[in-house]
């Protein structure tokens, strides 16, 4: 005799094979991101337990665990000071500011894929520019975005057009993560462990005459940012830049300590101005834009930031703005993010991370 049990899981059988496929997929799915989430809940008391950095000295007198910053600068650019250049991936790069690290590099991206980017962004659609915050059009003016998947197919015609984007758009994110994402953080990205680092689609924008984009933490766990100009217009002013004597006594995790205003109002020049074909004139005739070094690029070339302390704290240093722009101004933006190594849990994964990138040893 057939009990209750029985026909319950009978109709419930039937039910299941009645079904449509994607139904039957999206539960598969929900179980699938329950399971993450356990697996990550679950990492994160196993994080909770990891025991603090060892302070083993090496032979220089300094401790590795200490130094180690996976979402700061490689070590070989770690290495070289303000106004020094060094050759790596076969391109030009320049120390303009340390505490906080910002670097030039020359010729990042060629005419033509400069060219491809642009007209893609035009034929693809761009939205009016915002913030999460913010909505549009407020803490930004004349200005339009849109985003290419480095990943999207790409059509086998021949010969290169703007269908070409998101080969172009990999290809701007590879040199930007080769040239200034840390080792550890480059391997992650290599073996595709998004848990640790990964790359945002390349955001492309337009402003144009008198677009801006007021002061602003690029902030949301990305800790690199590579900027580069597509046609040559600059604009960019980092007001904390290149003043690392000037810095000292402020607590820049701690947004009520810090103010671009009252900085400013207290010396006589500071931070960095990026100008490009447009010139410094149209920025300079403001009684407010007084900086301490004016950098000029050109088209093709990028600025690359790095927007975390150590410890996984948001780096206040980094506040920058685009000032209102004479001309069309044209950008491409690489952002790299870790939820592991920004937040409150980033000190016990950057020590897990220590552990496994340098075998324990000291």
């Amino acid at each position: 005799m057939m009990t209750g049990k029985y026909f319950t899981f009978l109709a419930a059988k039937i039910i299941l094979g009645a079904m449509s496929y994607p139904l039957v997929s999206l539960a598969f799915s929900r179980v699938a991101y329950t399971t993450r989430r356990q697996m990550q809940n679950n990492n994160l008391r196993r994080f909770s337990t990891i025991e603090p950095f060892a302070v083993d000295v090496d032979t220089n007198g300094e401790t590795l665990a200490s130094s180690f910053n996976p979402v700061g600068p490689p070590d070989f650019l770690s290495a070289i000071t303000v106004g020094e250049s060094i050759r790596s991936h076969g391109k030009n790069i320049t120390r303009l500011s340390s505490s906080p690290d910002i670097f030039l590099v020359k010729d990042l991206i060629p005419e033509e894929d400069r060219m491809i980017l642009m007209q893609a962004a035009q034929v693809q659609g761009m939205k009016v520019a915002g913030t999460k915050q913010s909505g549009e059009n407020t803490v930004r003016k004349n200005s339009y975005l849109t985003w290419i998947d480095p990943f999207s197919i790409v059509t086998a015609d021949e010969g290169r057009d703007w269908r070409d984007a998101p080969l172009v758009a990999r290809d701007t994110i590879f040199k930007s993560r080769s040239c200034f994402a840390h080792d550890v953080m480059n391997d992650s990205m290599n073996n595709a462990d998004v848990g640790i680092s990964f790359a945002e689609d390349l955001q492309v924008a337009k402003y144009d005459k008198d677009g801006r984009f007021d002061y602003h933490h690029d902030g949301y766990s990305r800790y690199l940012t590579v900027l580069s100009y597509l046609n040559g217009v600059g604009g960019t002013y980092f007001p904390f830049g290149g003043m690392k004597d000037e810095l000292e006594g402020i607590d820049f995790t701690n947004e009520n300590e810090v103010s671009v205003l009252s900085f400013k109002r207290q010396l006589e020049k500071c931070g960095i101005l990026i100008v490009g074909e447009e010139g410094s004139d149209a920025y300079l005739q403001s009684a407010f834009m007084k900086p301490k070094q004016v950098v000029q690029i050109e088209a093709g070339d990028a600025i690359a930031f790095y927007n975390y302390m150590p410890g996984g704290e948001k780096d206040l240093r980094l506040l920058h703005c685009s000032l209102p722009v004479p001309k069309e101004k044209w950008i491409s933006t690489a952002w790299f993010r870790s939820d592991a190594l920004t937040g409150p849990f980033a000190s016990f994964k950057k020590a897990q991370l220590f552990e496994s990138f340098y075998g324990g040893a000291q």
